[in-house]
């Protein structure tokens, strides 16, 4: 083992990636929880139930970036749909996908064993707990870096997604700017470390606490480092003693870290409730002026003078209540009420501006409101869709660093388990397509182009402008149906398409055939019936 490879280096290089993060984000990430996820606020120590959110006046931000964690997940992974279809990519010769593999006896093409793969895979992502899990990293990733694990239990035959709060991550960046490394720290009951690591190698003093006090609870330190072409180191430290308890390679990291939004030289995201926290803070100082104002113009605000029979200090000013005063001279009183001029008009106009920006950055409310009868069924799928494409540049790095990776993940795991066709997905050779509500969208662009080519050149020709203008009518329909998502299952192949067109012509031979040998014979016949 190197000095680089050691627990004392390794132990070092986890202690300085936690001070980077420490140092530069962790107040910032603090103050974000505690004005959009307060609930979720992990990063100062709070006991079990303990009330969180009771500093902040206003909800706005609260409830926007709850509403932005389930359009990012409506856009992209939809639950029980399939989202992504992993097929040939771009570079690769049609032939490639008609050439034979074998999968449980049977033998199939390469284009056939990518459509079971897909199946197979979206089958055992929908019934684990994607669907529960993803929602509290996009969350996460509302405010800075969404963090998930995905494993696969064999015991229950199932993937196993799992979220980590954020507090508990430390990141290191690769040369390009990708999250390489990741580290891990957080208290674990000691009960539960030989199920979490059945693996593990415990140290005799860690085998007696284990044993005698199972629920007290201990810090971990897990952490998976890139070590090489398709190759991760992946250890777990108890962190008193500085001990490796698990030390094994891996093809495959576990984690998946994602970002919507990265400043070149940083490593981790910048969400969009960084964007906008100081409209968030300035919203709640308005909204908590407001309330202070309006409970002062309600109950009033009131000055008095100790004139030796009037004590301000000992009168409580409420219903029913007899105040005894020296005087109640309208020019000179005892007790007189404080003039109020609050601009509350100013304070509701301010509100809604902040509650708009909020809303629009964390796409709350993307068509506007709904009570608008003017608004036509046409004019809000327009909206809905210029939606989708103006927030695609949004979209794009989560595409590549979420969903790419949960795919490629889900391969590599049953592919590892012979639960699908062995083959390997390398981004070259093969391609995740995206069929999502957002992928859609993007592509609906292009099948746009192919109707307005279409539709130009029927008007100068309708007969022929297209035949002439040497488009390739006969794969328009595959075309479009790639680009709508279509399931490959419903597309015939280039073979089969083929083999129908062949079909097809040799069926009408036969008719023209059948309909030329009865020409001769039958025309005669017409003619001299006629004749006579």
């Amino acid at each position: 083992m190197t000095d680089n490879q050691t627990p004392q280096a390794l132990f070092k290089r986890f202690e300085k990636a936690k001070a980077k993060r420490n140092q530069n984000w962790w107040s910032h990430m603090s103050e974000c929880y505690d004005y959009a996820a307060p609930q979720r606020e992990t990063f100062n120590h709070y006991g079990a139930g303990a009330k969180k959110n009771v500093d902040n006046a206003d909800s706005t931000a609260v409830v926007a970036l709850e509403t932005f964690a389930s359009r990012l997940q409506s856009y992209m992974v939809p639950p029980w749909q399939k989202w992504a279809l992993i097929s040939l990519g771009a570079s690769v010769p049609d032939e490639v996908g008609e050439q034979q593999v074998q999968f449980e006896g049977k033998e199939m093409t390469v284009n056939e064993a990518l459509e079971v793969t897909t199946d197979i895979v979206f089958e055992y992502i929908h019934r684990s707990n994607f669907d529960t899990k993803v929602f509290e990293a996009l969350l996460d990733l509302g405010v800075s870096t969404g963090n998930m694990t995905l494993e696969y239990d064999a015991a229950a035959d199932e993937l196993v997604f799992n979220t980590l709060p954020l507090s508990q991550m430390f990141l290191e960046p690769g040369p390009r700017g990708d999250i390489d490394n990741h580290w891990r720290e957080w208290d674990i009951e000691l009960g539960h470390v030989e199920r979490m690591w059945p693996q593990a190698k415990f140290s005799d003093e860690l085998k007696k606490v284990i044993a005698e006090k199972p629920e007290k609870k201990q810090t971990f330190i897990e952490g998976c480092i890139y070590a090489g072409k398709d190759n991760y180191r992946y250890v777990v430290m108890h962190k008193s003693k500085k001990d490796l308890i698990v030390d094994e390679e891996m093809d495959s990291t576990p984690f998946i870290s994602f970002r919507s939004s990265v400043v070149p030289g940083e490593t981790y995201g910048r969400g969009r409730v960084m964007l906008v926290l100081p409209a968030i803070k300035t919203l709640n100082m308005v909204v908590e002026f407001e309330l202070k104002a309006g409970a002062m113009a309600s109950s009033g605000c009131w000055t008095g003078v100790s004139d030796g029979f009037f004590n301000p200090y000992n009168i409580e000013v409420a219903p029913g209540v007899i105040i005894p005063v020296q005087s109640n001279d309208p020019r000179n009183p005892s007790l007189a009420q404080l003039p109020m001029d609050f601009n509350f008009n100013f304070t509701q106009l301010k509100k809604e501006e902040l509650q708009g920006e909020i809303n629009r950055a964390l796409f709350a409310n993307p068509i506007g409101s709904m009570e608008d009868p003017t608004k036509t069924a046409t004019e809000i799928t327009i909206r809905k869709q210029m939606d989708l494409q103006e927030s695609g540049g949004f979209f794009s790095r989560l595409f590549t660093e979420f969903v790419n990776k949960v795919v490629s993940r889900s391969v590599y795991l049953l592919s590892k388990e012979g639960l699908i066709p062995q083959i390997k997905i390398d981004g070259k050779d093969y391609t995740i397509k995206h069929t999502s509500p957002l992928a859609m969208a993007m592509d609906l662009e292009d099948v746009d182009v192919v109707d307005q080519v279409v539709q130009r050149l029927m008007g100068y020709d309708p007969t022929g402008a297209l035949m002439a203008a040497g488009l390739k009518l006969e794969d328009v329909p595959a075309y479009i149906s790639s680009k709508l998502g279509l399931d490959p299952v419903l597309v015939r192949t280039e073979a089969e398409r083929e083999e129908k067109v062949t079909a097809a012509k040799e069926q009408m031979n036969e008719q023209q055939q059948i309909q030329g040998g009865a020409g001769p014979t039958a025309q005669p016949i017409s003619m001299a019936t006629q004749g006579q």
